[in-house]
Order: C-alpha cells, then sequence, then structure tokens
C-alpha cells in the first residue's frame, strides 16, 4: 500500500513570534527595584530574571549588576543632578529587590566646568571605618582661585594646601568614622562637610566647590 508523505506545518512569522512570547513570559519575571531606606525605599527601575532559578541562584546573579541613579531622582532636586549613586541589589523577595550603598561619583561634565573654570583643583583621599567595620574610601575636590598671570597660587604657598588638607582629614574622620553606611552616605551627598570646611579655612586660603568626588568601597 502507498504511504501518503504528510506536508510540513508552516509556521508563519507571526505565530513563531507569539510562541516566543508565550515562553519568555511563562520563564522570566519582572522584580521592582527599590533605593535604601534614607530614600524611603523609592523604586529606581525594575530587573528581569529567570523565573525557575531558586532565590539564591537569582540574588548570585543579580548581585553581580552595579546599578546607578542620580541623586535628582531619588529626592526630586535637579540641582544634584550630578551626583551619581552607585547601588547593587543584596535581598529579593516574591515582589521586591532591595539595594544597598555601593559607591558614589560626579558626573564627568561636572568635573570637566571645574576644570575649565580659572582655579586650581586639589585632590586627596581618605579611608574610614564604617559601623560594621567595613573601609570605604572618600575622594575629595576643592578648588583655589589661581593667578590669571601665571601658575602659582593666589593665596600662595603649597604649605597651606597641605594645611587645609589635613584639617579636612581631621573634620571628616571626626563626623563619619565608625558611623553607619547610610550616615555616611547621607552626610556626603549633601553639602555639610563643604560648608564646614569652607568657614575654618577662611583663615588659611579661601577656597571653593569642596565636594565629594568619589566614594569606593574596599
Amino acid at each position: 500500500p502507498s504511504t501518503e508523505v504528510q506536508p510540513k506545518k508552516k509556521f508563519s512569522k507571526q505565530t513563531k513570534k507569539i510562541n516566543y512570547l508565550e515562553k519568555f513570559k511563562n520563564t522570566k519575571e519582572w522584580k521592582i527595584v527599590i533605593a535604601p531606606k534614607i530614600f524611603e525605599y523609592k523604586i529606581i527601575g525594575y530587573i528581569i530574571n529567570n523565573k525557575y532559578t531558586n532565590n539564591s541562584g537569582r540574588l548570585k546573579e543579580i548581585s553581580k549588576r552595579n546599578l546607578e541613579v542620580s541623586l535628582s531622582e531619588l529626592i526630586n532636586d535637579y540641582s544634584s543632578y550630578y551626583k551619581i549613586i552607585k547601588l547593587q541589589p543584596y535581598t529579593m523577595n516574591k515582589m521586591f529587590i532591595r539595594t544597598t550603598f555601593n559607591g558614589f561619583r560626579l558626573s564627568y561634565d561636572f568635573i570637566f566646568s571645574m576644570v575649565l573654570k580659572p582655579t586650581k583643583l586639589v585632590e586627596f583621599s581618605i579611608k574610614i571605618n564604617t559601623l560594621k567595620k567595613k573601609v570605604v574610601e572618600i575622594f575629595v575636590l576643592y578648588t583655589i582661585t589661581k593667578n590669571l598671570h601665571s601658575n602659582s597660587i593666589t593665596y600662595g604657598k603649597r604649605s597651606r594646601i597641605r594645611k587645609i588638607n589635613r584639617e579636612s582629614i581631621l573634620c571628616i574622620k571626626k563626623m563619619l568614622e565608625n558611623k553607619p553606611i547610610d550616615f555616611i552616605y547621607k552626610i556626603c551627598c549633601s553639602d555639610v562637610i563643604g560648608n564646614s570646611i569652607k568657614r575654618r579655612s577662611k583663615r588659611v586660603i579661601p577656597i571653593k566647590n569642596f565636594i565629594i568626588s568619589r566614594i569606593k568601597h574596599k
């Protein structure tokens, strides 16, 4: 007896697309990413991951991601657009992924604008211990007015810069040493340290733009 060969079914591109989307929806899920407590757990985005991987596996996968968000988005203040918070996922449940601080930096355009001004840019760093005995390195930038007719510093000696640096380090240590990480970031993202140092420096060298430029976790 003769056997008839059944023609192969042809799937349209639209059918293939629908099948792919169904498979995607069945194996993937979206998680809401929220900021740390000091920002009132504000929603900052979404992360997609595998639905059928166990929780520890999923957390291990997403914890490798570094998220960056402008401070202006967290506090609804556009003037802070150049302050960039680095966050890292550290725990999750059925709906949310909570994040913790993993660094801080200034936007490159803001630093570039500081360099272009007729000022001398000074940078130093200091290592401090958090309440949980972890080490973070804080980088500081500030500017002092230059003599427009030469490369020398308007207010004179480099020894004065070293004195400002020493006083700044003592001030920062007094404020932040052995404090909770949330408190350290809250102070570093504000003008508290900068305003304090500028007041102290008036008798040594008038400085401008004293600002925390970066925080690095060790």
